[in-house]
């Protein structure tokens, strides 16, 4: 079988790899689009030190912002590394992005603590 072939070493991600991993891409503002793969694959390349190839953007993003190395493997890969941060629908208000933010692929990913509206992922203006 190929993939048996590829001698490919399998691990299970540590707990506190994957707390570590939640906590880089908490402070790059990725956290809310990552899957559960996204963070093991993000907690292996922190936990082992590796290089990440991935063409994930998202991926890519976090694992920059936190120093890591990155291979895109069919993509240009992410030209600049960004940060995110949460913005209220309602009264647009920005709040960093916690470690324990809704994830989900679209959408709202909270909602505001100062009016209660909806908070949404942007990306962080310069300041």
């Amino acid at each position: 079988m190929l993939l048996e072939s590829a001698q490919l070493e399998w691990r299970a991600v540590p707990k506190d790899w994957l707390e570590q991993a939640k906590s880089v891409a908490s402070i790059s503002g990725d956290l809310p689009r990552l899957s559960d793969v996204d963070l093991d694959v993000l907690a292996l390349a922190v936990g082992l030190s590796l290089e990440l190839v991935t063409d994930d953007y998202r991926l890519q993003n976090a694992y920059k912002n936190h120093g890591g190395q990155v291979c895109s493997v069919n993509t240009k890969g992410a030209g600049q590394v960004w940060k995110w941060e949460l913005r209220c629908t309602g009264c647009r208000a920005t709040f960093p992005v916690p470690s324990d933010a809704k994830r989900s692929k679209r959408g709202a990913v909270g909602e505001c603590e100062r009016c209660g509206s909806p908070t949404e992922i942007k990306r962080m203006k310069k300041r």
